[in-house]
């Protein structure tokens, strides 16, 4: 039959009665067997099979449920045994029903009931449900009725595939990545003056990606699975043998009945032990048990659906495509700069600092390599942060080279404006596409060059800020503040003094800056103009895309900071305090030993402190003022 472009083979049968004799059992299975040889990808098998399979006994998952019915008979072991060699699941056991609802055969005087009649299919997946039907007609059998949905073919997804040319897995490949690499970047390409920050850049990408590429060692032999014990390899080839086989002898038939039992039952080991053995060795070695999870991790995080805004019923959108189209278009609202505010404030910076700065050298690099954090997604390029720490005394001389070129002309490559944006859940509705942090995974390159830059530009903004804030500084913690804040609330209740906090949280704070505040605070704590064009280049242009099992399209993000970017933290705190500065908040707040204290932060987390409410709700009128503008 075909359904919905679906080919269905349905074979109905009839078992011989439990009074037949063995040959006549196996005369109908060998004809079962024939017909199941000429069926199609879809294959339901149903009938009376005079069977009692009883429930489900240890290792039969595979082709039963936990849902059965009765006490087994050898008719029923048979009938399992047959789904285990062939992979069909038996239908009747993967709906809970009602005992009474579950037999299908009753003996003349009503005493007996048996389930007897069953349906087999090789897509359990496609059956919705499985019962009996009571019909007012003279048997002793119930019929039995499955629903069964087929949803018409789809044009399959583009798979998004990970592309593994950064791993090097042998001391071997490592050497040849070297070589190939040093060959690639001789000095000849590292002295020529007659070149663009960008041309620079594709030759240097490229040729870290082509000597990867050129390292990896191809392996003829059978590649050994890392979880898989020998013994369970060699049993899945011997059962993949069997199921080659066409014409089994009753002793194959039962091998391979036995080696789906126990292949299932090995593989349950070797995954256990390994498991095992990776969070003793990261127990032992690290101490991280996150690292642990994340090695023995055998799944990706999946969003499993969205609520879609534009629709009033708020219907929820499950389609792969959908909800990277309502991610997509939620990000790309969230990032539009909607009053241009880029093209009216930028002219208001002021441009009385530029100052010589020192060019970038090795040793600037080769410590922004060591700080380079390893398994951690790589940009667009694929160019992981190991693929830089393996060749790092080859990288240096050229990437010196290509950092002060862009110093030097405030350019930057186009990749350096692009990033692939990941989702990860924060707190709430996960069917809200507001309570997931997006993270840019940018190019590595960019990494260790924005990396650089912050170390340069953090003495000049940590200057700046005052002791209240506490966030994304180097000494400082989060303790200090809640440390402060218990004792300040002790003190006024052994003082019987009123004491008023706000706490107060910017929503999507990182997402919803002006580009142009970021240029303006940045000239306000003093930090040079030449990193400043520098930091402009990077964020002109920028595009983003969402990255799920799929990309989705590109769109411009016209204001926030990128998160996973090096320079966002020291970028958002000189934001916020050129926002705090423009806060009348003199004289007001709590007067400890001489000074007013009006608020704690820690990043964009602020307390707000205050002895009455009136002037605590002018100070939050206040701050809101300044943040809009």
């Amino acid at each position: 039959m075909n359904i919905q472009g679906y080919t269905v083979t349905i074979i109905q049968v009839y078992a011989p009665t439990e009074a037949a004799s063995e040959y006549e059992i196996d005369e109908f299975y060998k004809t079962v067997d024939e017909a199941l040889k000429t069926a199609h990808k879809y294959i339901i098998l149903m009938g009376d099979f005079n069977a009692k399979i009883g429930v489900p006994e240890k290792d039969e998952h595979l082709v039963m449920k936990q849902y059965g019915y009765g006490k087994r008979n050898d008719r029923g072991q048979r009938l399992v045994d047959f789904a285990l060699e062939n992979k069909l699941t038996i239908i009747n056991t993967c709906f809970k029903k009602k005992q009474n609802k579950r037999w299908t055969w009753r003996s003349p005087n009503g005493e007996y009931k048996n389930e007897i009649d069953y349906i087999l299919s090789n897509q359990p997946k496609i059956f919705q449900n499985i019962g009996t039907m009571n019909l007012n007609y003279p048997s002793d059998h119930r019929l039995i009725r499955a629903t069964v949905k087929l949803t018409g073919h789809k044009i399959s997804r583009i798979k998004f595939t990970n592309k593994q040319i950064s791993q090097l897995k042998s001391e071997k490949e490592i050497s040849n990545y070297k070589e190939n690499l040093s060959s690639m970047l001789s000095d000849p390409f590292v002295y020529n003056d007659n070149t663009t920050v960008q041309t620079y850049y594709d030759k240097i990408t490229i040729a870290i990606a082509n000597s990867l590429k050129l390292a990896r060692e191809r392996k003829e032999e059978y590649k050994r699975h890392k979880i898989l014990s020998s013994p369970t390899i060699n049993l899945l080839q011997r059962r993949k043998e069997l199921q080659k086989t066409k014409n089994k002898s009753r002793s194959m038939k039962n091998e391979l009945a036995a080696l789906y039992k126990l292949v299932n039952k090995y593989i349950k080991y070797d995954y256990a032990k390994y498991r095992q053995n990776i969070i003793e060795k990261h127990l032992h070695f690290t101490g991280s048990t996150k690292k642990a999870y994340k090695q023995i991790r055998t799944s990706k995080t999946w969003i499993e659906g969205l609520s879609d805004k534009k629709d009033k019923s708020d219907k929820d959108l499950n389609k792969r495509t959908d909800i990277i189209t309502a991610a997509t278009d939620f990000y790309k609202r969230l990032y539009s700069d909607k009053i241009q505010t880029t093209r009216i404030q930028i002219n208001r910076v002021r441009q009385d600092i530029d100052e010589t700065i020192q060019k970038i050298d090795g040793t600037e690099i080769k410590e922004a390599i060591k700080r380079l954090k390893l398994e951690k997604s790589p940009g667009s390029d694929y160019i992981t942060n190991e693929a830089l720490k393996a060749a790092h005394d080859i990288l240096t001389k050229p990437l010196v080279k290509l950092f002060n070129m862009i110093l030097q002309k405030a350019e930057t490559p186009t990749q350096w404006s692009e990033s692939n944006i990941i989702l990860i859940y924060k707190k709430g509705d996960p069917k809200d596409i507001g309570n997931y942090r997006p993270i840019s995974l940018l190019p590595s390159l960019y990494k260790l060059f924005s990396i650089i830059i912050n170390t340069r530009i953090s003495p000049t903004i940590e200057a700046k800020q005052p002791i209240e804030q506490a966030g994304f500084r180097k000494g400082f913690s989060t303790i200090d503040h809640i440390h402060t804040i218990e004792l300040i609330i002790e003190k006024y209740q052994e003082q019987q003094r009123p004491l008023y906090l706000a706490f107060i949280d910017y929503q999507k704070a990182f997402d919803t800056v002006t580009h142009a505040s970021i240029w303006e605070s940045l000239k306000e704590q003093r930090v040079n103009e030449k990193y400043i064009r520098v930091i402009r280049s990077i964020y002109s242009n920028n595009k983003g895309k969402i990255k799920l099992e799929t990309l989705g399209k590109s769109f411009p993000i016209e204001r926030g900071v990128r998160q996973g970017d090096p320079l966002s933290p020291k970028i958002f705190i000189a934001i916020l305090e050129n926002v705090i500065n423009k806060v009348e908040w003199t004289g007001l707040g709590l007067y400890i030993q001489g000074v007013f204290l009006s608020h704690l932060r820690f990043a964009d987390d602020i307390v707000v402190l205050s002895e009455t409410s009136s002037q605590l709700q002018h100070m939050i009128k206040s701050l809101q003022l300044a943040s809009a503008k």
